[in-house]
């Protein structure tokens, strides 16, 4: 029953992880979230980082659990047409390889990745735009009723 347990718990984790992921990938930028008061699904950035936090440690507990209870069919990926234990399976090489160009093209920038990052950077843009066309209005406001007054 515990195996069922945590498998649940880290199919919710990992819902919770995607949600407040795509959440903090649309938030505005630093402390503008706050000054805006950003809110998405009556949650707020700084909730919506503790969510995606918590959750990826509760994530992470119920994977080391999942191994634990899986070290026996892991152990089988490891072992080659010998039947002994191979660190480098053909399977472990390609899923390394495959893991590691990920990586690569990640810290150089190179797309398709770029193109997911520099939408980020848009979402972001949007919200700064937004919040300063919301500052010139209100500076525009206190002019006129200022003049108006005056």
């Amino acid at each position: 029953m515990f195996r069922k347990i945590t498998s649940f718990v880290m199919l919710y984790s990992f819902i919770i992880m995607v949600l407040s992921g795509i959440m903090l990938f649309i938030s505005p930028f630093g402390r503008l979230s706050m000054m805006i008061k950003w809110e998405m699904l009556g949650l707020d950035k700084m909730q919506w980082q503790a969510l995606h936090l918590i959750f990826m440690l509760i994530f992470m507990v119920g994977g080391v659990i999942h191994i634990y209870y899986n070290i026996k069919p892991i152990k089988n990926y490891l072992k080659g047409k010998s039947k002994k234990v191979v660190i480098f399976t053909s399977s472990h090489i390609m899923a390394l390889v495959v893991t590691i160009s990920l990586f690569y093209v990640t810290i150089n920038h190179m797309e398709p990745f770029e193109s997911f990052v520099k939408m980020n950077k848009s979402f972001n843009e949007y919200w700064t735009d937004e919040f300063r066309e919301n500052q010139m209005m209100l500076r525009m406001q206190m002019i006129q009723k200022m003049r108006s007054q005056g």
